[in-house]
């Protein structure tokens, strides 16, 4: 049995206190003896509208505040999916650091953008932890295909995904609607677990998120979602019978229909 978990939070507006609400994260995850824990996107460095404030709140890995942020937590059993703000030379990637006992098992970069002043990313990899094979598609990402089969043809079995659904509030995602179809897609297709870490945003007149945390099975079935505007560990055990390798046609599809579609790519 595999015991995974997403984080539902609003990040407080200073470093400091944020890795503060990221350690208390971690406790209670190790408290809850917990695998896995997804936190949402961009919540060690906050998310921000304009690229001013994500340049002054970034990091680079290989810095020393990073590294002495990974000192600080190698004591916790619970491997972690963390957001933050990634800096790279002149670039700055929406990306999340897969983290176990302070060890930085690598760097996870969205392609997806809802900010240009990121830089885009198309590498996408698996990671290894606890003896399981799982990937990370952040918030934009899982919206569409590519992302989630190509963790899924690398062998994912389960999918993390940080998010920050803090939206104007003419967008549906103010509300949150009765099922997810997006995950229903990923999930069911790539015969992978989906774990959704998101933000809560009190409506402040501009923007809103009610918190859109879920947990779905390789069925595209919903096996819990979180309480609305509620700060919570949302927690699902996942058995290891139900991680699934073998694909199958979901992923691998028919021979046939593979060479009809060469065919047409090749015709435009």
């Amino acid at each position: 049995m595999i015991r995974v978990a997403a984080y539902q939070a609003t990040p407080h507006p200073t470093f400091k206190r944020r890795r503060e609400q990221i350690l208390g994260a971690l406790e209670q995850a190790d408290q809850n003896q917990i695998d896995f824990l997804c936190l949402p996107e961009g919540f060690l460095t906050g998310y921000y509208a304009e690229k001013e404030g994500a340049a002054q709140n970034c990091f680079d890995v290989s810095d020393p505040p990073f590294q002495e942020w990974l000192t600080e937590i190698a004591h916790f059993n619970v491997t972690a999916i963390v957001g933050f703000n990634e800096k790279v030379n002149d670039h700055i990637f929406d990306s999340a650091a897969i983290i176990e006992k302070g060890h930085l098992l690598g760097v996870q970069r969205k392609h997806y953008l809802y900010h240009d002043y990121f830089t885009p990313s198309s590498d996408f990899s698996t990671f290894h932890s606890k003896g399981i094979t799982f990937g990370v598609t952040i918030c934009l990402d899982t919206n569409y295909f590519e992302p989630a089969r190509i963790l899924a043809l690398k062998g994912a079995t389960i999918l993390f995904a940080p998010m920050c659904n803090k939206v104007p509030l003419d967008h549906p995602f103010v509300k949150r609607p009765p099922y997810y179809s997006h995950f229903i897609a990923r999930t069911h297709e790539n015969r992978c677990w989906l774990v959704g870490a998101d933000w809560i945003w009190p409506n402040d007149g501009k923007m809103a998120c009610p918190g859109h945390s879920v947990i779905y099975d390789p069925n595209g079935k919903e096996i819990i979602r979180s309480k609305l505007l509620n700060e919570q560990l949302l927690i699902a055990d996942i058995p290891t019978k139900e991680l699934f390798y073998n694909k199958g046609k979901r992923v691998w599809g028919s021979s046939a229909l593979t060479q009809s579609l060469n065919n047409l790519s090749e015709r435009f």
